[in-house]
């Protein structure tokens, strides 16, 4: 900071008289650098300065120097610590000339760079591409996409992009790489890229392809790098936009990347022509356009084009571990899609794990995989099955990377994918089968791995008669969980009477009760009864989730997980366990119901009669809830009898905004509760994925003293 000047004896000496010219103190825009920096490299640059004069350090003993207007690491040693450097501004015609500002810089003490000339993955918030197709319509066809990626914590300043020409599916076949814009094995449309920008610290850095402005990306090949890129240093922990502008013909297809993260800047805009985008550059902040910002926060907001999470960077990279991560749509985001990201842009609990500020720090990652991904098909196959080309593209980084990898440890997430109604298949035929591949494509690599999440039902299979309007429900797997006053949502019952969402009467340990409209008894069907995630206690294990691991194959994802922590078979080389961190406090092996999880309580009433709609609560402490939270309304105090479900749109204060809108009547006094978990269309109905609230619960519950086993051997 500038705190003080001095005015040299004889300032003002010779001059004419009417000499009305004065120096002002000079600014620095930066006071801080590191024992990493070499000579040359700006401190900051120097304001204030009048025209036509000259600028000197005092004491000029080579610590640091002048270069026009900035101030630079000199070739002489300095301490670490508090700095006092005077900066002299002579104009002869000055009448206070020579002035002096007294500047205290302060050198940092940081781990020396390693290795400042490899490449190494950094763009955490990055992801590969996956999901669904793109298709350009009339009056948008020309794009820019605007992510935001947050840098690690140490600084770079050399980097490079890339650009995919495929995407993977997500879901059964997921990961492999045949999204593409034409047919597999017949490619169609290339997508055109007019110009990809860096804007760091608000200043454009354009990317170059073969030192070109613009590239064509074909489909059905594994795309193309952005030439080096180097910029001044960029700081540690700063925002690196990537503003790429690209377009096709009308009707044609784009590969899908990103979901934008409004609230954090990230933008998609549209036009005719690529002219009409290039005004943005002026003014960052403008609204997305509608026609392709829908679905916000939700699994239907469309993913645009955009560099992938291949990127790397060179600078002081100070030897912490950099995970290549192989991972499914556990591992990789959901149940959070956009709205519900971090400031760095962090969804899902790996991400959020990883990218945490403790014990030995943020850890740099690149997420290979996406939702659905397996082990049997990952890094395998051709034609119809591929899933190689990510695996080819790191193969190129190696490549220009002098033969290193941009990595040091393989994060392995996945197993849930691989399920098998044998035990021996799932761990030796699919999970294993692509540790045998990373081993061999990475010799000596470290694998860490994770192990699995719980899969349990929340729905019973019951039987239904009725006397009038009095249904009575059997059920035999009993009904502990349940109790009397709590809302149960029925459903696949004929008469569709007996079907809805009822507060119901506990008779006994297989029998409850409740009042209907009355229908034909007894009632056909696939008959459930839901409690939506209420009580741990109600939930059963599903088919191969069976606990505790008891040797057979229907306890065969706890055999899983003893395996990995065994490090079975070289299955890994260490084992983070993530039991402990979601699972219920009163059933082993479940979920934790939403008794078990924070509450809060509506402050003001919402809605009138019932017909007229609102969307927004007032709560008493809406902290424990973010955007993409499911949550679930039930009347006071007892908070166990159903009004509403619905998902938070976004968050002010203690005032939640509805994804939707809303009539039913909500009291003052109401509790509301989050969702453990996604309902899973599955029959029956399972909890897979969580949500924020358990997101935050496995973030926390996994010690961060565990990323120590990322570290090299």
């Amino acid at each position: 900071m500038e705190i003080g000047f001095t005015v040299a004896s004889g300032a003002g000496a010779g001059l004419g008289i009417g000499s009305s010219t004065l120096l002002k103190a000079l600014t620095l825009s930066n006071f801080t650098f590191d024992n990493n920096d070499e000579p040359g490299v700006v401190i900051g640059t120097i304001g204030n300065r009048t025209e036509r004069s000259t600028l000197t350090v005092v004491p000029n003993d080579g610590r640091f120097l002048i270069d026009g207007d900035n101030l630079v690491v000199g070739p002489s040693a300095s301490s670490a610590g508090e700095i006092a450097v005077y900066v002299r501004e002579t104009l002869p015609e000055a009448i206070n000339s020579p002035r002096e500002t007294r500047f205290a810089l302060v050198k940092e003490e940081v781990p020396p760079a390693v290795d400042p000339d490899r490449y190494m993955f950094f763009g955490s918030r990055a992801r590969m591409p996956s999901g669904n197709i793109v298709t350009a319509a009339a009056g948008t066809n020309y794009v820019c996409s605007k992510i935001i990626i947050s840098s690690p914590q140490y600084k770079t300043r050399t980097f490079k992009f890339h650009l995919p020409g495929f995407a993977s599916t997500e879901g059964g076949n997921s990961p492999q790489e045949t999204i593409v814009t034409g047919t597999v094995g017949a490619p169609g449309n290339s997508v055109i890229v007019d110009a990809l920008y860096a804007r760091i610290a608000g200043v454009f850095y354009q990317c170059k392809f073969g030192g070109n402005n613009g590239v064509t990306v074909a489909d059905q090949t594994n795309g193309q790098w952005t030439d080096d890129l180097t910029t001044s240093d960029v700081a540690p922990e700063s925002d690196i936009e990537l503003w790429l502008f690209y377009h096709t013909a009308v009707g044609e297809k784009i590969w899908p990347v990103y979901r934008v993260q409004k609230h954090r800047g990230e933008r998609i805009w549209g036009a005719n022509d690529n002219a009409s985008l290039l005004g943005f550059m002026a003014d960052p902040l403008a609204d997305s356009t509608a026609a392709l910002d829908t679905g916000y926060g939700t699994q239907a907001q469309p993913q645009y084009y955009g560099p992938d999470a291949f990127m790397v960077a060179k600078g002081d990279w100070d030897g912490r571990p950099v995970a290549l991560a192989f991972v499914d749509s556990i591992g990789e985001s959901r149940q959070e899609y956009s709205a519900a990201a971090d400031a760095r842009g962090m969804i899902g609990w790996l991400r959020r794990w990883l990218d945490k500020d403790a014990s030995i720090g943020r850890i740099p990652f690149c997420m290979i995989g996406m939702p659905g991904a397996g082990s049997v098909r990952e890094y395998t196959g051709s034609g119809a099955t591929i899933a190689t080309r990510r695996r080819d593209i790191i193969r190129e980084i190696i490549a220009f990377n002098g033969g290193e990898w941009p990595f040091t440890v393989v994060v392995n997430q996945l197993g849930q994918n691989d399920t098998s109604t044998s035990y021996n298949t799932w761990f030796n035929t699919n999970y294993r089968s692509n540790v045998t591949r990373i081993r061999a494509e990475y010799p000596g690599v470290k694998i860490v791995a994770f192990t699995p999440l719980g899969r349990t039902d929340i729905q019973r299979n019951v039987t239904l008669t009725s006397v009038g309007t009095v249904a009575t429900a059997t059920v035999a797997t009993g009904t502990a969980g349940l109790q009397t006053g709590q809302t149960l949502s029925i459903s696949g019952a004929t008469p569709a009477a007996y079907n809805g969402s009822y507060v119901i009467t506990v008779v006994d340990a297989n029998t409850f009760r409740y009042n209907f409209a009355g229908g034909t008894s007894p009632a056909t069907g696939t008959i459930r009864a839901n409690d939506l995630g209420l009580s741990a206690d109600y939930q059963l294990y599903t088919a191969q989730n069976s606990y505790p691991a008891d040797g057979t194959d229907a306890s065969g994802k706890w055999r899983l997980r003893n395996d990995i922590v065994a490090k079975t078979s070289a299955c890994c080389d260490d084992a983070i366990d993530t039991y402990t961190s979601w699972v219920s406090s009163v059933k082993a092996g479940a979920w934790p119901g939403m008794l078990e999880l924070p509450s809060t309580a509506l402050t003001a009433q919402s809605g009138t009669d019932g017909v007229v709609t609102y969307n927004t609560i007032t709560v008493a402490d809406a902290s424990i809830f973010r955007p993409e939270q499911q949550i679930n309304i039930y009347s006071g105090p007892e908070g166990v009898a159903r009004l509403s479900t619905q998902v938070v749109g976004s968050i002010s204060g203690n005032v939640i905004t509805y994804q939707g809108p809303s009539a039913v009547v909500l009291p003052i006094g109401s509790v509301v509760r989050p969702s453990p978990a996604a309902q899973e269309a599955s029959t029956p109905i399972s909890l897979v994925h969580p949500y924020p609230v358990v997101i935050d619960r496995i973030v926390a519950g996994i010690a961060q003293s565990e990323k120590t086993k990322l570290q090299a051997a």
